[in-house]
């Protein structure tokens, strides 16, 4: 016998739209927290050019989604915005600043024309094509012991949890053939409110989350300075919110993250980043009844940090109780030969030669609830990649451990 269930989890931080902690944080988006937390804060002009530059990622986000007209008004905004600058501060980097105007101006050509053909299609009555069906990332491997159970999303609207997170990582780096000594990065404390607000005829949910709290845990072996300046940047997460939507299927269609006001424009730029991975990543539960035993993979191309990742998640459905739902995971990230914009400096071009992420995971899930309950994971990355640095190319190889625990009620 076949019955429906429908199956809740959290959208959020790094690698949302997944059941998995895992899923909450990709590497990229944990690099270019890591940098973005350790970097000086910037200050003055620095400041005007940082917000700027989050507009300009507001605008790639909505490009990226599909919302073409809104990206095209998003980047005239970024593109006055950036000639006011200049003329109000003429000798602040003009190759950055010519790079940026260049760039703009090509984003700005290539969705006029796309949105004024939308506008037009729009307001030129035409008979309906016929939809073509979207290819699920997600292929079904083995389907498990009976019972078997199709998964669903079933939140009511009102539904509110509470998620903390503890996040800890390990960082060796070298550059240029010398070794920089190991990184022990302070384990980062998050706390965040979820709320599902809307769930429309066709099933899409919308829900809101407020990052209520974050900060970094006592730990003598860290270099004070260090924990203190983590410790300063994360406090402008509190009081951050964000909205986003996914199907019963579990399909991302659009996150939006806004921070208070007086929020470190560094910690803006990485936001803006990490809306990338909450756009991007998707990952849709298996459209047969699975039973305990259940075996299914999700491969996806995730764009984060100028990055594209190809990702593969293998899930087993460990037991099945009722509401209650554990599922054990892996996950392999890799990318490779492409070029990415420096997290830390705007318009400084890197080659990315390698980058490999493996790990394991596990979470145990309310069926009837937005978040897991409960999750661990434990991921190791590899990245080599190479940059200008005056007459000279670098190369840089990194090695991080990221491990995260999460809770929710």
């Amino acid at each position: 016998m076949t019955k429906i269930i429908q199956k809740g989890r959290v959208v959020f931080a790094g690698n949302p739209g997944r059941p998995h902690p895992q899923k909450y944080f990709t590497v990229a988006i944990l690099l270019a927290l890591l940098v973005s937390l350790s970097a000086p804060l910037a200050q003055g002009q620095d400041d005007e050019y940082l917000t700027i530059y989050g507009i300009m990622n507001q605008a790639d986000v909505l490009a990226t989604g599909g919302k073409t007209s809104q990206a095209h008004a998003k980047y005239i905004e970024a593109q006055r915005a950036l000639e006011a600058f200049q003329r109000a501060n003429p000798t602040w980097s003009p190759e950055i600043v010519t790079y940026r105007s260049k760039d703009l101006a090509e984003k700005i050509a290539a969705t006029s024309g796309k949105a004024v053909a939308a506008e037009n299609n729009a307001s030129t009555p035409v008979q309906p094509a016929a939809k073509t069906a979207a290819k699920s990332p997600v292929k079904l491997l083995a389907a498990g012991s009976e019972p078997r159970t199709v998964l669903r999303l079933h939140p009511a609207v009102g539904d509110r949890q509470t998620m903390s997170m503890t996040m800890k990582m390990g960082m060796e780096m070298t550059t240029g053939g010398s070794a920089m000594p190991a990184m022990d990065i302070p384990a980062m404390l998050m706390t965040m409110d979820v709320a599902v607000k809307d769930i429309s005829a066709t099933g899409d949910i919308t829900y809101e989350m407020v990052f209520t709290d974050a900060t970094v845990a006592s730990d003598a072996s860290v270099a004070p300075a260090m924990a203190a300046a983590m410790k300063s940047s994360l406090a402008g997460m509190r009081g951050m919110t964000g909205t986003g939507k996914i199907s019963t299927q579990g399909i991302v269609s659009g996150v939006e993250m806004k921070l208070p006001a007086g929020a470190d424009p560094q910690l803006s730029q990485t936001m803006g980043q990490m809306k990338d991975s909450f756009s991007s990543s998707a990952t849709a539960l298996p459209e047969e009844a699975v039973g305990p035993g259940a075996k299914w993979e999700c491969q996806t191309r995730v764009k984060s940090q100028g990055m594209t990742i190809d990702q593969t998640i293998n899930y087993e459905l460990v037991s099945l109780d009722g509401d209650r739902l554990i599922l054990r995971s892996t996950i392999l990230q890799n990318a490779a030969n492409q070029k990415i914009e420096s997290p830390a400096m705007p318009g400084m071009k890197m080659d990315l030669n390698k980058m490999t992420g493996a790990g394991t995971g596990s979470t145990t899930l309310d069926l009837g609830k937005i978040m897991p309950s409960a999750g661990s994971m434990d991921e190791k990355t590899e990245i080599n990649m190479g940059m200008n640095i005056g007459q000279q190319k670098q190369a840089m190889d990194m090695k991080m451990n990221i491990k995260i625990t999460l809770e929710s009620k």
